[in-house]
């Protein structure tokens, strides 16, 4: 929990009072490995701070194929964003990776949060300012030439490509190519 609210305090001050009642109302939440705690189609009410794990955000093309929008670990915050704005299902599904252990908080609590303490406000404003980028970050990545999208991707995540619990369909998913053309780059630098 001191590692959530060291987050918060970097994006914008905590009201104390706003502390003492996190600490209090956001239990612990353990998850096994390859547990999906949000099906597509699904309402997504909450968002969550990941305290410990990876989870992958993804939706599956008619074939089966996973589309991985954004891996989260450690220090992340998770969520189906439209979902949980719009309170319309989910396209989206996520999933733990390995044993994963989050601090959640639905909706209507971090409404009442929000208005009681204003000030933070300003901290959820940051957040969703850091995960748009990220997002962005990804769709330019997948307009980009496929040969140039890992090069792009060790260069500004790093630890996407380097995190071994994430395997190489995973990475290719994420890419948007097929594991041969990854395997492909990754054998044969690009230029």
């Amino acid at each position: 929990m001191e590692a959530l609210l060291k987050l918060l305090d970097s994006f914008h001050p905590v009201d104390p009072q706003l502390q003492i009642h996190l600490l209090h109302h956001l239990p612990k939440e353990v998850h096994r490995a390859n547990k999906t705690i949000l099906h597509e189609g699904d309402v997504c009410d909450w968002i969550a701070y990941v305290e410990q794990g990876l989870l992958k955000i993804y939706y599956e093309l008619e074939d089966g194929t996973e589309r991985i929008i954004w891996f989260q670990k450690e220090g992340d915050v998770i969520g189906s964003m439209k979902s949980y704005f719009s309170g319309l299902p989910s396209k989206l599904t996520i999933r733990t990776m390995e044993e994963t252990h989050l601090r959640k908080i639905h909706k209507k609590d971090l409404e009442a949060l929000l208005e009681k303490f204003p000030s933070f406000n300003i901290n959820a404003r940051r957040i969703t300012e850091h995960y748009y980028s990220r997002n962005e970050d990804h769709v330019i990545l997948l307009a980009m030439p496929p040969k140039e999208r890992l090069k792009k991707l060790e260069a500004e995540y790093p630890w996407i490509v380097n995190d071994p619990r994430i395997k190489d369909y995973m990475l290719a998913g994420y890419l948007g190519i097929d594991n041969s053309t990854l395997s492909k780059y990754r054998n044969k630098p690009v230029v």
